[in-house]
């Protein structure tokens, strides 16, 4: 590892806080604006709205200008979003703000972490890619860790978080602007598209696309949904517990490529998928028991398996493609993560008519479903990685 993957890391990670900050504010907006359960949870997935369509754009864009002239616009985007959300007391804002969000996601982790993973040696590629990883997941976990302690013990629970969030995107920049662009202004050679290698289409949309999406439609159920459970049903007033759940499932994460870090990146994702849906029965039986306890371990169990499958679809992006395929490549596979998000919109508004158990069991049961194929349609077409090699 290099000190400029080292820089682009810090960078990632102090972004990706920025985003998740809102899981333990859920029910204080709930209370303070009297939103619906589907309108918290369209809140909260709203901004996968605009991160789908610029994340396939900026990763194709700075395979061509340039990573830095994408993720700088990205990180100022990000932090007027959390200028924005600091002072807000109006609704419609608080959606601005999201959105505002989601722009910069689009813009940032495809190519900030394809900048983590550029400026590594070739032989850390691998490694370089596990660590974005793991600055990715650990990045959003501490953003509702943090913000659920700052709001539980501030006098201004719903703008402190991000207040302080402002101030250490400060840094974030700084980090980027210190460290050496990777791809030359100009660059041929690149066509924007998808970013999947030749010949591979069939099985990345059976084997990585959907094991992405079923990541991330689990860690929005549980970053959504649970938070109002938690509220509306189990009766948790602590903020900071609330907080708790969102930093174990996305902040444990950050440990898969530390404890799994020699396992084949393929069998990685299998793994994951496979256990991550089971685990989802966890969060029914938390309904089900009315136990705080039960969902904080699910929330843990989950967040370390979603980190395994993302650790192993960024190591197989790191080592597939050239350099300069390598930003629309992982864009494309967070679009496809990102997209995850929003059935919780869906099932939000379910639960107002159906109760939150129920949601919750019809969400363990679609993962499930995924999983399933991902396992069988997937595994066949997809039977091995390809490694990169320059002719």
């Amino acid at each position: 590892m290099t000190r400029g993957s080292w820089a682009a890391w810090l960078a990632l990670l102090i972004f990706t806080m920025g985003t998740s900050i809102v899981t333990p504010l859920f029910p204080l907006y709930q209370e303070q604006f009297s939103l619906s359960n589907g309108e918290i949870t369209l809140l909260f997935a709203v901004y996968s709205v605009t991160v789908v369509p610029s994340m396939l754009i900026m990763g194709n864009l700075s395979d061509r200008i340039g990573r830095k002239l994408v993720i700088l616009p990205a990180l100022a985007s990000i932090t007027v979003a959390s200028l924005l959300l600091s002072f807000t007391n109006e609704v419609p804002l608080l959606f601005v703000g999201r959105i505002l969000q989601g722009f910069a996601v689009g813009g940032m982790l495809g190519v900030g972490t394809a900048f983590v993973v550029d400026h590594a040696r070739p032989a850390a590629r691998e490694r370089a890619a596990a660590l974005a990883g793991l600055g990715f997941r650990l990045g959003f976990g501490l953003g509702p860790g943090i913000a659920g302690l700052v709001a539980q013990y501030s006098a201004d629970p719903i703008h402190r978080p991000f207040q302080l969030h402002s101030i250490a995107m400060m840094i974030a920049i700084a980090a980027v602007v210190l460290t050496p662009e990777t791809i030359a202004r100009g660059s041929r050679g690149t066509r924007f598209g998808v970013g999947v290698p030749a010949g591979q289409l069939a099985a990345f949309a059976t084997f990585l696309a959907p094991a992405l999406f079923m990541m991330s439609f689990l860690d929005a159920t549980l970053l959504s949904v649970v938070p109002l459970y938690m509220s509306n049903t189990l009766g948790v007033t602590n903020v900071a517990l609330i907080g708790l759940v969102g930093f174990l499932v996305l902040g444990m994460g950050g440990l898969s490529p530390i404890l799994f870090a020699d396992l084949e990146p393929r069998r990685a994702v299998m793994i994951g998928v496979a256990s991550a849906s089971a685990s989802s029965l966890l969060v029914v039986g938390a309904s089900r028991f009315d136990s705080v306890a039960l969902v904080l371990v699910a929330a843990g169990v989950i967040g370390l398996l979603n980190g395994l499958i993302l650790q192993g679809a960024i190591s197989i992006a790191g080592i597939s493609v050239p350099l300069n395929e390598r930003g629309k490549l992982i864009s494309a596979m967070y679009m496809c993560a990102y997209s995850g998000t929003v059935p919780t919109i869906a099932f939000g508004y379910l639960s107002q008519s159906t109760g939150l158990t129920f949601a919750l069991g019809l969400a363990s049961a679609c993962a499930i479903g995924f999983a399933l194929f991902v396992l069988t349609v997937g595994r066949r077409l997809y039977p091995r990685v390809v490694r990169y090699e320059a002719v």
